[in-house]
């Protein structure tokens, strides 16, 4: 298959903070970096101009059961699905099988934690943290079981369009190391950047940063989801050519050592340039699927 390369852009991506250009082949991307070198590496490729578009992995929905493709696709979003939640009466054997854990959300998370932690004594914490265990809609866990849920590389997925997050301390859930993964539901619609702006907008600066705001619901959705590979819901060589183009106003960077200002446009702040959440959300211009494109808007 023939190369494609895009430039002309402004690119999200941990292998070029300065991004301009990706090209990508076979549905993974090859090559992130600036518009400069990339006909001389890439002179066969087809080409696509981004015209300014801030380019970002595309936002995936881990809560996709009965979700229209099309209407997700027409948002940024790639349906990328838990499989069906089970009580904890299966964990034990779906560990030992191998098989994802995902528990209901009425279940209790410290019984669940106790459980693991079991298993991971029993089998090891590989073995555990295979099967990716994985709670729903739960968020204000107490710190022993945040830490036992972490160690068995567990994930929690959050669901701010539907769920009460008010008073909820984002900030320590993430610190714990426990995957966070932001899911945009809402009914049978995706709001993924109203999801994103909600798992900030918490009181007392407790929200998410906007930029580890994204990647729950980028990233972390697709690690929920069951990915292992460490790049998939990222754009850097290696990983799965998904990403979505969006007309954006001015990028800006949070400060990171401000919980109240979270918006800065200072470059010593030595982090990626976002969308400002504080004005319109980005118009989606374009969705690439492992290299296909699936969505455009002129």
């Amino acid at each position: 298959m023939t190369a494609s390369l895009a430039t002309g852009g402004r690119v999200l991506s941990p292998a070029s903070r300065d991004a301009t250009a990706l090209a990508h082949e076979d549905g993974i991307v090859v090559w992130v970096g600036s518009d400069a070198p990339a006909p001389t590496l890439f002179p066969d490729a087809a080409h696509t101009d981004l015209d300014g578009d801030w380019v970002a992995p595309a936002f995936a929905e881990c809560l996709a059961g009965g979700l229209d493709a099309g209407h997700a696709a027409a948002r940024g979003v790639v349906p990328a699905g838990l499989p069906a939640p089970h009580g904890l009466d299966a964990v034990a054997a779906r560990v030992a099988r191998g098989e994802r854990v995902v528990v209901d959300e009425g279940e209790d998370p410290a019984a669940l934690a106790t459980e693991l932690s079991r298993l991971a004594d029993e089998l090891g914490g590989p073995a555990v943290a295979r099967c990716t265990p994985t709670l729903i809609g739960t968020a204000d866990l107490p710190d022993d079981v945040l830490a036992a849920l972490a160690a068995v590389g567990a994930a929690l997925v959050l669901r701010p369009l539907v769920d009460d997050l008010t008073g909820t301390d984002l900030v320590r859930l993430a610190a714990a190391g426990i995957t966070l993964a932001t899911s945009s539901r809402l009914g049978a619609e995706v709001r993924p950047w109203e999801a994103v702006r909600a798992v900030t907008d918490i009181d007392g600066g407790r929200g998410l940063s906007p930029r580890a705001a994204f990647t729950s619901a980028t990233r972390g959705a697709r690690r929920a989801a069951g990915a292992r590979d460490g790049a998939a819901g990222t754009l850097s060589p290696g990983a799965p050519a998904t990403y979505a183009r969006w007309r954006t106003g001015e990028l800006v960077m949070v400060a990171a050592d401000d919980a109240v200002q979270r918006w800065s446009t200072d470059p010593r702040s030595g982090v990626p340039p976002m969308p400002d959440l504080s004005g319109p959300p980005p118009g989606l211009r374009g969705l690439v699927v492992d290299g296909h494109p699936r969505a455009h808007t002129a």
